[in-house]
């Protein structure tokens, strides 16, 4: 077989965008089980919540630990 270059770009191009889609998906599966068991540890200790203030709760503490790191470097 024989493949022209145009070919094997293209071929890397859907490649990427194969791995990136798949990289995507796995992280927000992630992020929605670490959101969800935030949420069940909340109910659990008696802490009537609502999911999206979790939600915000975590993007808070990335955002302060992505500070921390920044400044840090």
């Amino acid at each position: 077989m024989h493949f022209t270059v145009i070919q094997i770009i293209i071929m890397f191009l859907i490649g990427y965008i194969c791995l990136y889609t798949l990289v995507d998906r796995v992280m927000k599966c992630i992020e929605h089980c670490a959101t969800a068991r935030a949420y069940g540890r909340f109910r659990e200790a008696g802490v009537m919540t609502k999911m999206d203030d979790v939600a915000a709760g975590i993007a808070k503490s990335k955002e302060e630990k992505d500070n921390v790191e920044k400044r840090l470097n």
